[in-house]
């Protein structure tokens, strides 16, 4: 049964068995085998219908939700969709499961794309070739558990930089921001200084005509009283 599959197997691969099957008759119509010629793949099929056939499968397993069933040496990890397509992945114990069900939310998308809808009524493994280059390509990337562990820090540490850079720019854009406000206010302060300078002149000038004129009435007053006086001594030295 399932327990014996979990007992046996290669470590070459941490990543033993990729499979998609449908919930509703127990069909496996996708599964690749990273390691050619592995002795357990019987039993990785057997393991497959063993969980499928277990009492109220359909009702008992919710859609979304991950499930791992763990033995002495391999792990068997699940979830399913709502159209009752079941995503299986069998791995060594040791492999991470922190891992594991990213893979198998990476193969989902992919497959519902390209296959969803044929996956509901194909034959058994009539998919098996089709879905190969996406099963062996994702396998690669996530066997090696360090590995993509040294890619997660470095795709942690290039969104830290992106995040850094983004701040930057609004830092920036805040400061272009300001300049251009201080920039608007020294021209208003400008134009108003302008405007102060030529009241200042008109003030200057009116007040300069004001006291001109003052000048022009003393003056003339000054040459009535000249007149008038030059005339009585004119007047006086004639009698």
């Amino acid at each position: 049964g399932t327990k014996n599959f979990l007992y046996s197997g290669s470590k070459v691969q941490n990543i033993k068995y990729v499979a998609v099957a449908r919930s509703s008759d127990q069909v496996t119509v996708a599964s690749f085998m990273p390691e050619k010629g592995d002795h357990n793949s019987d039993q990785y099929h057997n393991a497959v219908q063993e969980v499928l056939s277990a009492p109220d499968f359909q009702y008992k397993v919710t859609p979304g939700s991950r499930y791992r069933l763990v033995g002495d040496i391999n792990a068997f990890n699940f979830t399913t969709d709502a159209q009752q397509r079941v995503y299986i992945v069998i791995t060594t114990i040791d492999y991470p499961e922190r891992l594991v069900f990213p893979l198998i939310n990476e193969i989902i998308p992919q497959f519902k794309q390209e296959l969803g809808d044929k996956a509901l009524t194909c034959e058994g493994n009539a998919l098996t070739k089709k879905t190969e280059p996406l099963f062996s390509k994702l396998v690669k990337e996530y066997d090696d558990p360090t590995k993509k562990d040294k890619l997660s820090a470095v795709i942690s540490k290039v969104e830290d930089v992106k995040l850094t850079m983004h701040s930057n720019i609004d830092g920036m854009l805040r400061n272009i921001d300001h300049t251009e406000q201080v920039e608007k206010t020294t021209a208003k302060l400008h134009e108003q200084a302008k405007l102060f300078d030529q009241q200042a002149r008109t003030i200057k000038r009116q007040e300069q005509w004001k006291n001109m004129k003052l000048m022009l009435i003393i003056g003339g007053i000054f040459v009535i009283v000249l007149i008038i006086i030059i005339a009585a001594l004119a007047s006086g030295n004639g009698n």
